[in-house]
Formats: C-alpha cells, sequence, structure tokens
C-alpha cells in the first residue's frame, strides 16, 4: 500500500510539472544598440501565434539583483498584438547619467502573456526574452569590430589572458585553438582583463580562434596569435 501511494505521488507531481514552453513572440535581432546621438532605438517583434497576446517592455541594469533606477523607458510597456501581426517596441533614454567615454550594459526585457483561453483545462505561460541593451554615447569613436582587432592575447603555457583596450563590450563564442576548447561564451566590458585556464599546454606560437558577435547579431570568426 505505501508502496501504491508513493507511486501514484509521484505521478502526480508529474501532472504538476511544467511543460516546456515555445515563444509565439519573434523578437527580430539578438541585442539592441542605442546610439546616443538618436532620440530614441527600436527593436521589431511579430506575434506568431493563432490568437493576440499582450507584451510587455521594460529595462534594467546589469545587475538586475541591485534594483537601481535605469535612464531608460519603453514607450509602450504593455501593447496588444493582433495574430501575425507586427509591432516596432521603442526605447527612450533620459539624457543623463551614464560616461560619455565608454559603452553602457542594459537589459531589454520583453515577456509575451496570454490572453486568457477558453479552454479551462489548458496551462498558459506568460515568457520572458532578455536582450543586451548598449548605450553607445554620441562622443565614442570607433566601432565594436575595429576593437576586437585591438584585443591584446597572451599566454604563460596554462593560461590565456585577453586585455580590452577599448570602450566597447565585446561579445565572443567558441574560443579554442587547433586542439583545445577554452570557453564557449565571453564578454569583456570596456578596459576588462580576463584569465582562462587551458584545459592542456599552450606551445609557443599557438593561434586562438574564436567568432565576434556583432552589433547586428552576425557572427565574424577571427584568428590570433597568443604572445
Amino acid at each position: 500500500m505505501f508502496l501504491l501511494r508513493m507511486v501514484l505521488v509521484a505521478c502526480g507531481l508529474l501532472m504538476l510539472a511544467s511543460p516546456p514552453a515555445n515563444a509565439a513572440l519573434k523578437i527580430e535581432g539578438t541585442r539592441l544598440i542605442y546610439f546616443g546621438q538618436d532620440n530614441a532605438a527600436g527593436i521589431s517583434v511579430v506575434n506568431q501565434a493563432s490568437q493576440e497576446v499582450v507584451v510587455q517592455t521594460w529595462i534594467t541594469g546589469e545587475d538586475e539583483s541591485t534594483g537601481r533606477t535605469v535612464p531608460f523607458a519603453a514607450t509602450e510597456p504593455l501593447v496588444q498584438l493582433g495574430a501575425g501581426e507586427h509591432h516596432k517596441l521603442r526605447i527612450l533614454y533620459a539624457g543623463e547619467g551614464l560616461p560619455s567615454d565608454c559603452e553602457s550594459l542594459f537589459w531589454l526585457n520583453i515577456m509575451e502573456i496570454p490572453l486568457k483561453s477558453q479552454d479551462a483545462n489548458s496551462v498558459q505561460f506568460a515568457i520572458r526574452q532578455r536582450l543586451k541593451l548598449f548605450y553607445r554615447p554620441p562622443a565614442l569613436q570607433g566601432s565594436s569590430a575595429e576593437a576586437v582587432k585591438q584585443l591584446v592575447w597572451s599566454s604563460d603555457g596554462r593560461t590565456v589572458t585577453v586585455d580590452n583596450p577599448s570602450a566597447f563590450h565585446l561579445s565572443l563564442v567558441n574560443l579554442q585553438t587547433d586542439n583545445l576548447a577554452l570557453s564557449d561564451y565571453l564578454m569583456l566590458k570596456p578596459h576588462e582583463r580576463k584569465t582562462l585556464t587551458a584545459p592542456g599546454a599552450l606551445p609557443k606560437g599557438t593561434t586562438l580562434h574564436f567568432t565576434e558577435i556583432t552589433d547586428i547579431g552576425l557572427q565574424a570568426r577571427h584568428s590570433a596569435a597568443l604572445n
């Protein structure tokens, strides 16, 4: 009897477990760059579902746990989209409070909230998608593509150190040598240095390969010699 009760409890827990949720809202971009000389920045979304959804948009700081006020606001914090409908979400900057000599990083949060279903037995989920929002001040010269070429790579044979002397955030993926995988993803903040431990020896003259995620979300392959 005890065993039977345990089986029934386990089955009940499985029934309560949330099934995988698929986002109906497609965001046409993987990141958003707010150029300081512009009045606003925007990104398009499309409702791929067969029913209406409500889209909630808000911006948080790089460290969400601090709860600090951010100098950005969505012009339409809540918008209702019909099936197949496109919409451009617009973000405004308050115009003060951020460094003028380097990029700043925030999070753009976009949540789709399905309208109440007619089926009383259905389970619905609010799904949040999060994109990096970079504020690029108007006085900042150059680009992230140029900044990648300025990275300084070095190795002591067991570790790899990379210095980012630029004022840009750089997102790198698939860092590897011809024989060793070092990191799946690495983001370097402006003027940041990071050290990675290699899973094996790095002989003198080793070449490192990595992929840059560009401003528009494309991938650009690079190679660098380890000094």
